[in-house]
């Protein structure tokens, strides 16, 4: 009923849209919770292009993305879908170890999983990718620290969960249908830089603000004052 604090004090997040996200749409969290720390994985500018490469003519390359919690029977319309179309390269993104879509996909639909390229490490698959699609993964997000289009697609258990529709420019960004998928798929490869920087700072703020740095800050400010205790 939101009247407990949950176990830990200080949650760490993206952006001051997630803040006011979750504000907004639960009563898990206190304003005095939460606070603005960073990615989990920012951006290296050291490690990436100067320039984001436009998508070229020919294979449009999309990167779906492996979801253990949805579930299949609602996202293979999808995928099949995007398999379908031959202007498409397809890869599957799949957790380092035991990515339970892949093992559902070995057990019950291997002709779909021979036809796909497994990746498995996130900033590495997103760099190959023309578009990043998936249902509710913020790996999708991510591919805007990047500067790749996002195309997210509606299923029962997850519904729009990042608010996608809301969005000003996001007519394209969310498919209610494995057609509008694909549609939506090609009109985001051709996405604005300008628009999509607008995304990267809505849902990341800085995105070379290292959130992993914040967490290790807010351990040793611990540890110090609970010396003096």
């Amino acid at each position: 009923d939101g009247e407990l604090n949950l176990s830990v004090d200080r949650y760490g997040l993206w952006s001051d849209w997630w803040r006011d996200y979750y504000l907004k749409y639960g009563r898990a969290y206190k304003p005095e919770q939460l606070f603005v720390s960073g990615p989990s994985r920012p951006l290296d500018k050291e490690k990436l292009p100067k320039e984001t490469i436009q998508p070229q003519q020919g294979s449009l390359k999309v990167l779906f993305v492996s979801e253990q919690l949805a579930a299949p029977s609602e996202v293979i319309p999808f995928l099949s879908r995007l398999l379908e179309e031959r202007d498409f390269t397809l890869y599957l993104k799949c957790r380092p170890y035991r990515d339970g879509f892949e093992q559902w996909l070995k057990k019950n639909r291997p002709d779909i999983l021979e036809k796909l390229t497994i990746l498995r490490s996130t900033q590495e698959s997103i760099s190959k990718a023309d578009v990043v699609v998936g249902s509710h993964s913020s790996v999708v997000l991510e591919g805007l620290l990047q500067l790749k289009p996002m195309v997210f697609f509606w299923t029962n258990k997850w519904g729009d969960y990042f608010d996608i529709k809301s969005l000003d420019d996001g007519g394209w960004f969310f498919a209610s249908n494995p057609e509008e998928l694909v549609a939506f798929v090609k009109k985001s490869a051709k996405t604005p830089q300008h628009i999509l920087k607008q995304l990267q700072e809505r849902f990341f703020g800085d995105p070379y603000q290292n959130g992993g740095k914040w967490v290790v800050d807010q351990a040793l400010e611990f540890a110090k004052n609970y010396g003096k205790q």
